[in-house]
């Protein structure tokens, strides 16, 4: 039951990226859905286009050489069914772009990655983030002047979240702490953010539910509540 209804869920967010693939991108590669051996979770990328050496979907500038292009839009996600509903959820994705300066003669080689993980290890980094393969000798003085060693710009993971559940000043002092580019914030200073941050996703939640009302109610109406609505609502 699980697996079947996982395999109709992913389709059809397999063809909403297609729809919206189709009607953005001058490409023939689609996504695609395979299902993972114990039927638990679906692994969802792009078909290798002719010749390609990386999945994902060719972007095509006016003065490329269309056989050869440059610039390559890869993404992938992980999917599965909650275990508290039956909707379909992200485990992980990856967003990103590759670029090949070579003419095709080498494998293409990632600029910036936009990740996801659902289940990632608590503290360890923010579940959704950037990555930037680049090179910054501002970065490398931070760290050399404070005695660390400078880390690949890319294995940073930047923080980044949604429209409405935006990235915050707290993720942000959070991300400074968490990548050693600054460690020296007064005793106590975690406790008091982690606080903050707190009232700002209860503050978002308050937003969220005032936008969405009749989502909210349906949610939890789905979880037992009884919800009544009102005779007329003003938000």
């Amino acid at each position: 039951m699980t697996e079947t209804l996982l395999r109709t869920a992913a389709e059809e967010f397999v063809d909403r990226l297609n729809s919206l693939v189709a009607a953005t991108i001058k490409t023939d590669t689609r996504f695609v859905v395979a299902l993972g051996r114990n039927g638990q979770r679906a692994n969802i990328r792009a078909i290798d286009y002719p010749d390609s050496r990386s999945d994902g979907f060719p972007l095509v500038r006016d003065n490329d050489d269309p056989e050869a292009p440059a610039l390559l839009l890869l993404a992938r996600f992980a999917v599965e069914i909650g275990e508290d509903d039956d909707h379909l959820r992200v485990v992980s994705s990856t967003v990103g772009l590759w670029v090949d300066i070579t003419g095709g003669r080498k494998d293409p080689r990632p600029l910036i990655r936009v990740e996801y993980d659902r289940h990632r290890v608590a503290g360890d980094r923010a579940a959704a983030h950037v990555h930037l393969h680049a090179h910054s000798p501002e970065m490398a003085w931070i760290y050399g002047s404070s005695g660390q060693p400078a880390p690949d710009l890319y294995s940073l993971h930047f923080p980044v979240s949604g429209q409405r559940f935006r990235p915050t000043l707290e993720d942000f002092l959070l991300f400074l702490e968490r990548e050693n580019l600054y460690t020296d914030f007064k005793d106590g200073w975690r406790a008091t953010t982690l606080e903050s941050f707190r009232g700002f996703e209860e503050t978002q939640a308050v937003a969220t539910t005032r936008r969405y009302h009749q989502v909210a109610a349906d949610t939890l109406a789905r979880l037992g509540y009884v919800v009544t609505p009102p005779s007329s609502l003003h938000v």
